[in-house]
C-alpha cells in the first residue's frame, strides 16, 4: 500500500510539474521533484469526511449545449479542514479579513469550476423578531458544465456533506469575497443536473451554497492555499 501510495504522489507530481512547466516555458524536472518531496513531506491526516473535499476544475473539450470558455473559479473551503481557534479576526469598521485563514496540516482549499456569466452572488437581510436583531443570508448560484465522472464523484460525496467556507475571486484575482463565518458556515442547499432538449440548451449541473451569517460578506485578503501535488494546480 505504501508503494502504490508513493507512486500515486509521484503521478500526481509529474502532472502537476508538467503543466507548470509548459506554461512558464521551463524545464519541467525541477518542479516534478519539488512537488515529489513536498507532498511526502506535509503531512496528509484524514479529517471528519471519509473522502477529502478535492478540486473540481474545467471539464477538457468544448461543451455544446452547456456554456463555457471562460475560466471562473469558486474556492471552496471544508471547516473540517480550518483551525478554527484562530480564524482571523474581521475588522469592526467595514466587512474585511485581511489575515490568513489557518488551514490544518495538509489540508487546503479547492477550486469549483463554474461557467463564466452563471455565477451569481447573493445576500439579502433577514428581519429578526424585532428591529435591533437580524442577520445575513448570503449564496452564490454556480453552474458546472456537463455530466463527467468529476461533477458525478463530488455530487456524490459532498451535495449532502459540504460544510464550509465559500470564496468568490474576481477574473483579475485583486479582489476576494468571503462567505460564511466560523459559527454560520455555508452547504449546498440546492442542486439540480440537466442534459436539454436542443444543442443550446445548458447541460450540466447547477449547484446553490447558501447560509445565513450575522454580518455581511466580507473582503478576504489572506492568502489562498491550493494542493501543490493536485493536478488541477
Amino acid at each position: 500500500m505504501k508503494i502504490l501510495k508513493i507512486l500515486s504522489i509521484l503521478t500526481m507530481a509529474v502532472l502537476a510539474g508538467t503543466a507548470l512547466g509548459t506554461a512558464t516555458n521551463i524545464s519541467p524536472f525541477p518542479f516534478i521533484g519539488g512537488l515529489f518531496v513536498l507532498s511526502l513531506i506535509i503531512p496528509r491526516t484524514g479529517g471528519v469526511l471519509s473522502v477529502s473535499l478535492m478540486d473540481l476544475v474545467r471539464p477538457t473539450g468544448d461543451n455544446p449545449g452547456g456554456g463555457g470558455g471562460i475560466d471562473s473559479e469558486i474556492i471552496l473551503i471544508n471547516a473540517d479542514d480550518i483551525d478554527m481557534a484562530n480564524f482571523p479576526a474581521r475588522s469592526t469598521l467595514g466587512g474585511k479579513i485581511t489575515g490568513n485563514i489557518p488551514m490544518k496540516a495538509g489540508k487546503y482549499m479547492h477550486r469549483f469550476y463554474a461557467t463564466d456569466k452563471t455565477i451569481k452572488p447573493s445576500q439579502k437581510k433577514l428581519k429578526g423578531s424585532n428591529v435591533d436583531c437580524g442577520g445575513y443570508e448570503v449564496g452564490v448560484e454556480t453552474f458546472h458544465p456537463g455530466l463527467e465522472e468529476a461533477i458525478l464523484n463530488w455530487i456524490d460525496s459532498f451535495g449532502f456533506s459540504f460544510r464550509g467556507f465559500v470564496i468568490l475571486q474576481n477574473c483579475t484575482g485583486s479582489k476576494k469575497y468571503l462567505l460564511g463565518e466560523p459559527c454560520n458556515l455555508i452547504n449546498v442547499d440546492d442542486l439540480e443536473s440537466m442534459w436539454g432538449s436542443a444543442v443550446n440548451e445548458d447541460k450540466g449541473t447547477k449547484v446553490i451554497f447558501k447560509g445565513q451569517q450575522s454580518r455581511p460578506i466580507a473582503l478576504y485578503e489572506g492568502g489562498i492555499y491550493y494542493d501543490p501535488g493536485s493536478a488541477s494546480w
